[in-house]
């Protein structure tokens, strides 16, 4: 009895001993403010400094810093109970330090302060080699590539000011850090590191993300761009004619930057075109609400997707290491009674239409399958698409173990007579891409210390011609890098 009481309290003596003896090891961001967590996007500087003190003379060989990101997902198992997952390292960049910057020899003394400073710019394009898994198309491995956002830490979610929810499971987790760590070599294998100490600030990640193609709807299982349906006069009564709702995808959702204020709004418009083919001499149906909500997915997996992710309903996602987790939210519900309808007729013969109105909104509907000829009438109603400030979104993205995607789901009712009961809806389902907004006119007059307004980057980012040119111009260069600009001051450039 007595042996055993020495044993144990000389293990609590030894650790509490080598847990005073460990150095201690602080890291201060520049723009940190107490209690809140910083927030970054692609091409901010990260700067900072790692402080380490230490209560007794310690020996060591390197300090190590480094910016690193990883996901990380667990997935429930159907076949038998459990779970499966994976933990995937996808950045890692590593702070140089000079020989000169450690004390000779490699000492820490007691009652001193060693400080290290660091800078890490947030790329935004990830190595190739992250992504070395089976691809069934070189778009996934762009994709696959790209600087993921942070996800599903509640830590971090919100706008790095406030804690929201940014709607992932617990399952699917992407996180950054800043990780400092004091390293010291084995006396017996010199290629044995060991950590005498770690320490890690989390920081968070949105990067930017411009807006991608529109997702190919054909024959899919989850979308549903156009409907069409029967429009009754009653139960067990006849019909009217045949509805069809048509929407194709919005503009995004562009984000804005991590810098502006939560009460900044941030919304799109979608457009939802109606058609009404009626049996006979019916006017079309009276309309009546319009519900919209935004629907957020989040896949994830313990192994590499191999193509985009997208919501089948055929078999379960656990029977292949797969899982899913939406949040539907709410966005408006729009009395739409007052919008007319608009009376067409296919025996007025065919009339010519200029380029702009070749995309009216009967032409998009399209009639319905049933429709023979003769009279029909279209309408069109816009929907507002505003972002909720009680979640944190972030943009649309695919790594390799997880992927964000959104949906807007919309739902038109509508009135006619006899129908007291039951109201009739037809619902659609489309793509919407949320993607980061980009901050040019921000980086331009920072850096060129210029003032751009909006018309002139619309006007340098519209459609150039590429015709010959017939005289040759001279044009003198004034807005140049600062490092170039006394080079620049009077050359011409022809063009």
């Amino acid at each position: 009895m007595v042996a055993t009481s020495v044993i144990s309290r000389g293990s609590e003596t030894l650790d509490v001993f080598t847990r005073r003896s460990q150095p201690k090891i602080e890291i201060d961001l520049i723009g940190q403010k107490p209690g809140l967590v910083n927030s970054y996007t692609t091409g901010d500087h990260i700067e900072g400094t790692v402080s380490v003190t230490v209560e007794h003379e310690t020996r060591f060989d390197e300090i190590e810093i480094a910016f690193q990101g990883s996901s990380r997902t667990t997935v429930e198992r159907a076949a038998c109970p459990g779970r499966t997952g994976s933990q995937h390292m996808f950045l890692k960049l590593k702070q140089p330090i000079e020989e000169n910057d450690y004390p000779a020899p490699r000492v820490l003394e007691a009652g001193r302060k060693y400080s290290f400073p660091f800078e890490f710019v947030v790329p935004d394009q990830l190595l190739p080699q992250v992504c070395t898994h089976k691809r069934k198309n070189n778009a996934i491995h762009r994709s696959h590539t790209m600087v993921p956002p942070t996800l599903g830490d509640p830590m971090l979610a919100g706008n790095g000011k406030t804690l929201l929810d940014d709607m992932a499971p617990d399952m699917s987790v992407i996180s950054y850090i800043i990780r400092a760590s004091v390293l010291k070599r084995s006396s017996s294998d010199e290629r044995q590191v060991k950590a005498m100490a770690n320490f890690a600030k989390k920081v968070r990640i949105i990067p930017i993300v411009e807006e991608e193609p529109p997702v190919d709807i054909n024959d899919h299982p989850y979308y549903c761009t156009r409907k069409e349906k029967s429009v009754k006069r009653g139960f067990l009564r006849g019909k009217l004619g045949r509805m069809v709702a048509f929407a194709t995808q919005p503009k995004p959702i562009r984000l804005l930057p991590h810098t502006c204020e939560a009460r900044d709004t941030v919304s799109t418009v979608a457009t939802v075109h109606l058609r009404f083919d009626p049996a006979g001499n019916e006017q079309p149906p009276k309309l009546g609400s319009m519900i919209s909500k935004l629907k957020a997915n989040t896949f994830y997996s313990a192994s590499p997707w191999e193509d985009y992710p997208f919501q089948s309903g055929t078999t379960p996602f656990s029977q292949v290491g797969q899982g899913l987790f939406n949040e539907s939210i709410p966005l408006s519900t729009m009395c739409v009674g007052s919008v007319q309808w608009e009376k067409h007729s296919t025996t007025t013969g065919f009339e010519r239409r200029d380029s702009t109105e070749s995309t009216c909104s009967d032409s998009s509907a399209g009639p319905s399958s049933e429709f023979i000829g003769g009279t029909y009438y279209t309408a069109s109603i816009l929907i507002p698409v505003n972002l909720p400030q009680s979640k944190t979104f972030i943009p649309t993205f695919h790594s390799c173990l997880m992927s964000r995607t959104y949906s807007l789901d919309l739902s038109l009712s509508y009135h006619t007579p006899g129908t007291n009961v039951l109201t009739p809806t037809i619902s659609l389902r489309i793509p919407i891409q949320v993607t980061t907004e980009l901050q040019y006119a921000d980086s331009v007059k920072s850096e060129l210390g210029v003032v751009v307004t909006q018309a002139e980057l619309d006007e340098f980012f519209s459609p150039r011609s590429i015709a010959p040119v017939v005289n040759d111009a001279v044009v003198d260069v004034n807005l140049a890098p600062p490092q170039y600009s006394e080079q620049a001051t009077n050359r011409r450039v022809r063009v």
